[in-house]
């Protein structure tokens, strides 16, 4: 077997090994979901691949926040009008004004989402796939997104795809070339990527207090 065809084997596993598990907890609930896609995505990387060695990953820098201020700006600002807009005028949707309660427990939820999927995805996706595996294709396949940011991302929306066999969740695939381009303009860090993640999620869980 050739030394290329061992250097994907083992992300390979890696992802298909994610994306049933992710399945399989989604459909039947499993109350130990939360604890073991994370084991997934973050441990085995560590401990199976010998020649990944992810060092100062976590810290920020001064190249991507600039970007990471200008995206998450507009995005605060322009996404709850197409949210709304969406929802109330193409699905039939209400808006509801709900209880201080309610908008705690969406923010809440887009917290613990925090630990459950962005940190762990980011680090198997970004750090270790995109920075990692597909390193030597970091040359521009349209505008600013990289062929490894590309790949990374479709690879990103299948998962979800196949996590919730529902094919509207490969529009993930958007926010993370986003994701992709906060983690190049960091060289190769991840903690803009993790933090626009993490705004992201409590940005949608919070919004969807509002719709019934």
């Amino acid at each position: 077997m050739s030394s290329t065809k061992k250097r994907f084997l083992l992300p390979l596993f890696l992802f298909l090994s994610a994306a049933a598990a992710s399945y399989f907890m989604n459909r039947y609930k499993w109350e130990g979901r939360y604890f073991v896609l994370p084991f997934i995505l973050i441990l085995l990387p560590v401990f199976l691949d010998r020649d990944f060695k992810p060092k100062d990953f976590w810290r920020p820098t001064k190249e991507g926040f600039k970007l990471f201020l200008l995206v998450t700006a507009a995005v605060i600002l322009l996404y709850p009008p197409l949210f709304f807009g969406f929802l109330i005028k193409a699905r039939g949707a209400v808006f509801v004004v709900p209880t201080a309660g309610e908008i705690f427990g969406g923010v809440l939820k887009g917290l613990l989402a925090i630990a459950v999927a962005a940190i762990p995805e980011e680090f198997f996706f970004r750090c270790y796939i995109q920075e990692h595996i597909l390193a030597d294709q970091n040359k521009k396949f349209l505008g600013p997104v990289t062929r490894k940011n590309l790949i990374t991302s479709l690879l990103f929306g299948l998962i979800h795809v196949l996590a919730f066999l529902n094919i509207t969740r490969m529009n993930t695939f958007f926010p993370s070339l986003l994701f992709g381009l906060f983690t190049e303009k960091s060289r190769g860090r991840i903690f803009y990527s993790i933090a626009f993640h993490a705004v992201s999620n409590i940005l949608q869980f919070t919004l969807w207090t509002f719709i019934e």
